[in-house]
């Protein structure tokens, strides 16, 4: 395999382990290692004028003008990893909740600092921050609902769930648990349920041709505004993502295991936090604008 495909399929990998976790986003992956304005253009590429080069039998330009090599190579990293990493993540959070909180705490820390440094910050941008943050958090403390399944509520569920991965610090998972959906696509992953893996897949690929049009069109006119909104949404990510947490009351690591009999592994999670920060120091190094 072309090194650089492998390095592809690694990004990709990266953001479908994020999206397997309620409250982390794809999107910020996408960001952190450099590929997330080339991934929304290589989506929004999938428009009709690709049927001329159909007519026309011009299938390398065709491959060419959707950007396949990149395209392929982060599509399959990130089914990949997310219908590996799925059913572990569930089973981690079940058992060390905060150690995975910590871990991704760590990899949105480490991001922020990437993504803020070296910029030039104007009175603006810090407004959009913080319309971001404020967006971000009223989602984390939303209440979630449950709704019937029905095809058409899964392909809801699915255009909102991807259309929220493409956003940086907006879990497309989150917003399926606050619909009651998360745990029904779970099921239907871990029991092959095509049928309803199918409606939601059906959503998912009218959320990507949709919203990545409207991103594209929007980083192309208001590319430096865009981005400092993006920074909000991680930012409040962070209160999503806090490591000592139960039904919806955060605590400090020592007031955990009293208040709520779990085990706060804080040590460990201490250690995940800390190697969360490395491994985004390390895809920031590899990462070019690729």
């Amino acid at each position: 395999m072309n090194k650089q495909y492998l390095i592809w399929l690694l990004k990709g990998a990266a953001m479908g382990a994020a999206d397997a976790v309620p409250g982390v986003s794809g999107g910020t992956m996408a960001l952190i290692t450099g590929i997330y304005e080339r991934f929304i253009n290589a989506l929004a590429s999938f428009q009709p004028s690709l049927f001329g080069y159909i007519r026309r039998r011009d299938f390398s330009g065709l491959w060419r003008a959707i950007d396949g090599a990149f395209l392929l190579s982060v599509g399959t990293g990130i089914l990949l990893s997310l219908f590996s990493v799925l059913n572990l993540m569930h089973w981690l959070l079940e058992h060390f909740a905060p150690v995975v909180w910590a871990f991704f705490m760590g990899v949105i820390l480490a991001s922020l600092y990437y993504l803020i440094a070296g910029r030039q910050w104007q009175v603006r941008d810090v407004v959009l921050l913080f319309v971001g943050l404020f967006i971000a958090v009223g989602l984390v403390f939303a209440t979630g609902t449950t709704i019937a399944v029905t095809p058409l509520t899964l392909i809801f569920g699915g255009a909102l769930a991807i259309s929220a991965m493409l956003l940086p610090g907006i879990s497309g998972s989150f917003m399926l648990l606050l619909l009651g959906l998360y745990p029904v696509i779970v099921d239907a992953i871990h029991e092959r349920d095509l049928i309803v893996v199918l409606w939601v897949a059906i959503g998912c690929l009218i959320g990507i041709l949709s919203v990545s049009r409207l991103l594209q069109w929007s980083l192309k006119r208001w590319h430096d505004q865009v981005i400092s909104t993006m920074l909000g949404f991680i930012v409040g990510a962070l209160v999503k993502v806090w490591p000592w947490q139960s039904e919806g009351r955060y605590y400090f690591p020592s007031d955990f295991a009293l208040e709520t009999g779990e085990q706060a592994w804080t040590a460990l999670a201490l250690c995940f936090m800390v190697i969360g920060l490395v491994i985004v120091g390390l895809l920031h190094r590899s990462s070019g604008k690729n």
